[in-house]
């Protein structure tokens, strides 16, 4: 049971960092009126209309607490949950009003700040409050980031990369932007922590220093972050390279959210009932990803034909 629990954690919160990303990324291109937005926008759109679906996928997770999370036994036990549901409910609406055709700038830039703000506070409490001692930092912010980045990639692989000059630039400056603000999140965060010498958050980097943690950080989430940085500042857009730097922004973002959340599995209260399987992962992960998907199809089909 602790298996799987720790697997649909992952899974969901997978998912959540692409919807909070979808609905952030798609709304600030619609702010920014950027010419990338038109031919993107069937998978955007659909992305953030399927955010209502991140509701019932946390349901599973609400018989489980007391196997995730230390706060369990207390008065968070309560006020945690109501929190994050009032979130996934905000976003589910947030994500169909930027569904509906043509959204206004003002209700793109409202919907932007409200799942800044928002997403802040839930990854925060869903991935970071594992860890008791751990107050709060950026990393509920370079979670959204990563996965604006990784979910506008997936729209870039899924659908093709825009054929107008203008557009294909703008969207290689959109992913080298959120490229460098996620790594600048996660630097700045570790430099203060460094700086201040903070007993609390040092331990949290440190355990992320043992075994395979630091090498899948080392050796795969920043080089891919890095890597995609770099070919995205080359002059001269060639297709392949804009489809390298997004399949770079996806792994990177997926190596992140498994370096931040895993690490503080032993923590939890059902952490002596078993340990997390990899087994389980790649199950439960296929398996949201499978539902994400027709999901998506479905909004997108509907979205493409509307009655």
């Amino acid at each position: 049971m602790t298996a799987l629990a720790e697997a649909w954690l992952l899974g969901f919160l997978l998912a959540a960092t692409l919807g909070a990303g979808a609905l952030a990324v798609f709304s600030a291109g619609i702010l920014l009126q950027e010419r990338w937005v038109e031919p993107l926008r069937p998978v955007l759109g659909a992305a953030a209309g399927a955010a209502w679906l991140l509701i019932p996928f946390a349901l599973p997770l609400l018989p489980v607490l007391d196997r995730l999370y230390p706060w369990t036994d207390g008065a968070k036990a309560i006020a945690v949950p109501a929190a994050g549901a009032a979130i996934l409910a905000l976003w589910a609406l947030l994500g169909r009003l930027l569904a509906r055709p043509a959204p206004t700038r003002w209700r793109a830039g409202a919907a932007l700040l409200l799942v800044a703000l928002s997403a802040a506070i839930g990854f925060e409490d869903w991935a970071l409050s594992r860890d008791p001692g751990w107050v709060g930092s950026l990393h509920g912010i370079a979670l959204m980031v990563g996965g604006a980045a990784a979910v506008l990639s997936l729209a870039v692989l899924g659908r093709g990369e825009p054929k107008d000059l203008t557009a294909r630039t703008g969207l290689e400056r959109a992913l080298l932007t959120l490229g460098i603000f996620a790594l600048w999140l996660w630097f700045v965060q570790f430099l203060t922590v460094w700086a201040a010498d903070l007993p609390a958050e040092a331990a949290w980097y440190l355990r992320r220093q043992e075994g395979g943690w630091f090498w899948l950080k080392a050796a795969v989430a920043v080089p891919a972050l890095l890597g995609a940085i770099a070919l995205s500042a080359l002059p001269q857009w060639r297709p392949w390279r804009m489809r390298l730097v997004c399949a770079l922004l996806v792994v990177q973002h997926a190596a992140l959210v498994l370096w931040t959340v895993r690490p503080d599995a032993p923590l939890a209260p059902g952490a002596a009932l078993g340990q997390p399987s990899a087994v389980a992962d790649v199950i439960v992960i296929g398996l949201l990803g499978i539902v994400l998907l027709l999901a998506g199809r479905a909004a997108r089909r509907r979205a493409e034909n509307p009655v």
